[in-house]
């Protein structure tokens, strides 16, 4: 019984797998200027990584202290949205 019924769902699903929109054609969006151009020279991750090390906190008493002020400014903004009329 099932047999029979899974066959039929599949024969009424085969047909609607090719009603999909059709993929872009990039390749013909990329001009002959960039398809006979070099390939971009690789850089070292090192420099390029280095400002960011100093965005990182590097005390923990720091990133805490943080962490408790944006945690008390979440709390306050949170009384003050419960606090409006609806």
């Amino acid at each position: 019984m099932r047999l029979p019924l899974l066959l039929a769902l599949l024969a009424l699903l085969v047909p609607l797998a090719g009603c999909g929109p059709a993929l872009p054609d990039l390749d013909s969006r990329i001009s002959d200027a960039a398809r006979s151009a070099p390939p971009p020279a690789l850089r070292p991750l090192g420099p390029l990584l280095a400002p960011t090390e100093t965005l990182l906190p590097t005390d923990a008493a720091t990133a805490g202290a943080t962490l408790e002020f944006r945690a008390a400014d979440l709390r306050r903004r949170a009384a003050a949205l419960r606090a409006l009329p609806l």
